[in-house]
Parts: structure tokens; sequence; C-alpha cells
């Protein structure tokens, strides 16, 4: 289920105490409404909206806001679903300008998330500030969040979390170098889980969450690769007018939901499980130069013992005058 969502805002606490309460007591709630815990969703005055989008924010975070908007007008649509899946209605997006603020208007949230999506009322919160944000561009983070949004409201609420982050994921531009090889290691540490066990996975550390989220995304993109634009949007279509997965990827692709399973893993280990493979070569390699450079050491401290005895000789020989031709003469004789 999807998490509620704290009203930033405490209006309705006052109009119900004033209807029936004298004005001291009015005066009393009114302080506790307005106390420091929600100084930042009362600062938080100043709106742009964008179509549907409307931003909230600070006003010494208006070029943020305004930056944002632009990118959401000049973005593409998402992936498989229709231009205007956004327009159904108001998308209020909360921009907090530090922790404190974040923290109070999305409890709970991950301390790995760059941000967080509640899909049932319609409304993201966007961190603006850097130790959260990271290193992800907010237009991108933004991108992710309205991804779920859209998944929900064309969908609705049956969608797997799988299928939700890996759809974001895809919606975002897929991922790079880094990313491919943070799921190499993944697949080394362990082996590829099942896709219904991927769930489990996202409310873990920030490690954790993170190989969850890249095996969600090669899950989706295998979809979307399998049938191309065109064949995912249908996908899509079919999961909406049949109201489930499984049959919409019969219908598609002609497989069921198990069997697309099983391609995916065998998808999955071909492009990333290789390392695996070189870990266990290197392991071997490993274990051979140990044996190969203890062998050399002992070696080496045989030979420095056959070097001082010559050494030695060579030392008694020049203290008692006697040349090297009589100390092997009489080595012989002895």
């Amino acid at each position: 289920a999807e998490p509620s969502w704290p009203e930033p805002y405490a209006h309705a606490t006052v109009k119900s105490v004033a209807a029936r309460a004298p004005c001291w007591l009015v005066c009393w709630v009114t302080l506790l409404t307005w106390a420091p815990s929600h100084g930042h969703a009362r600062a938080a005055q100043a709106q742009l909206w964008e179509g549907a989008l409307v931003f909230v924010f600070e006003p010494q975070l208006e070029k943020a806001a305004v930056a944002l908007a632009q990118g959401v007008r000049r973005s593409a649509p998402l992936p498989g679903l229709p231009a205007n899946v956004l327009a159904g209605g108001k998308i209020s997006i909360y921009l907090a300008p530090d922790p404190a603020a974040f923290d109070s208007l999305a409890p709970g949230a991950p301390d790995w998330s760059a941000g967080i999506a509640y899909p049932e009322g319609d409304r993201i919160v966007l961190p603006t500030f850097a130790p959260r944000a990271g290193g992800t561009p907010l237009g991108a983070v933004l991108r992710h969040e309205l991804a779920h949004i859209a998944l929900r409201r064309y969908l609705g609420a049956g969608v797997p979390r799988w299928f939700h982050e890996g759809y974001a994921e895809l919606a975002t531009g897929g991922w790079g170098f880094q990313e491919a090889w943070a799921l190499r290691l993944a697949i080394l540490a362990g082996r590829v889980p099942r896709l219904d066990s991927l769930s489990l996975d996202f409310r873990r550390e920030r490690l954790g969450a993170r190989h969850a989220y890249l095996l969600a995304y090669t899950a989706v993109e295998l979809l979307h690769r399998i049938g191309g634009p065109s064949g995912f949007t249908r996908l899509l279509e079919r999961w909406r007018e049949l109201g489930a997965l499984d049959p919409a990827i019969r219908r598609t692709y002609g497989l069921t939901l198990g069997q697309y399973e099983r391609v995916w893993r065998e998808e999955v280990r071909d492009r990333f499980g290789w390392l695996l493979l070189v870990s266990q070569a290197l392991v071997s390699w490993t274990l051979l130069t140990m044996v190969v450079l203890v062998l050399g050491y002992w070696k080496r401290k045989r030979d420095r013992r056959k070097l001082a005895a010559l050494r030695s000789m060579e030392s008694v020989a020049a203290y008692e005058g006697l040349p090297w031709a009589e100390i092997d003469e009489n080595e012989e004789q002895t």
C-alpha cells in the first residue's frame, strides 16, 4: 500500500476548532499548529504552474522551480504511455530547502531516496539540498517520480513494485558504465533473485536498494527491447485492458510471466554474470601465484644460506693465509 500523505498545512484543524471553541483556545491551537516543525510548510507559499503540475516552494527556490518547469516542458513523453497521461489532474511538487523541511513533508522516507512520490495523492517531494540530492540531477529525479504517478494513473494500483521502479528508471534514460559495474558486483555477491522478491530489497540500506533498482530496470528494459517502443506501448495498453501483467505479456510476446522471468534471469547472467567466471579464474590464478611466491621465497632463502657459507669459508681462508686450491684439496680429502 502507498504511504499516507502527511498534510503540510493544518488549516482544517484550525477551522474545526474555531467553529466550537472560545477565542483564546483558537489562538492557542493556532500557535501549536504553526510550531517550528511546520515552519517550512508555512513558508512554502510561492507556486508555479506548468500544465497540471504545480511547484510549491519557498521564495529562495524560485530559480530551481523555474528550471524544473522548463525541463518538464521540454521533456519527451514517457515510454509507452499517452502523452497526456499527466494532464488528468493537479500534481503538487514540493521543493524542500533543507533536511528538516524534507522530513516534515515526507516522514519515514529512506535515507537513500533522492526524492519521493505519493501516487495516490498526486504529490511529490524533492530535496534541493546536496546531501540527499547527491549527484543525480534534480530534473532526472523529478521525471523518475512523475513516472510513478503516470503509471499509477494509467494502470491503477496493481502494478508490482519491481515494474514501478524499473519503469521509472527506464523513463529517466537508463544507466551508464558505473551502474553496469554496480550490477555486476551485485550479481557477484549473490544469485539473481526472483522478480517478486525484488520488492523486499527496496527498503533496505542504500547499496541493497540500488542493486534492486538496477535489477528492476533490466527487467523492464528487456520488455521494452523485445518489442521495441510500439510493442511496449501495446503491452501497457493490454495491461490496462486486461487488468494484469501476465495475460498482457501472453498476448503481446507469447510468453507467460514465469517464462519471461526465466528469460530475464538468463539475460542478466549472460550480460552481467561474466564477472563471476572471471573472479573464479582470478581465485585460481591467485592461489597459483601464492604457491609460486612461497616456493620462490624458500629458494631465495636457501641461496642466501649457501652464499653465507661460501663467504664464511672465504673469510677463514683469508685469515689463515691459505690459497683456495689448498682448501679445496683438504675438503676433497675429508
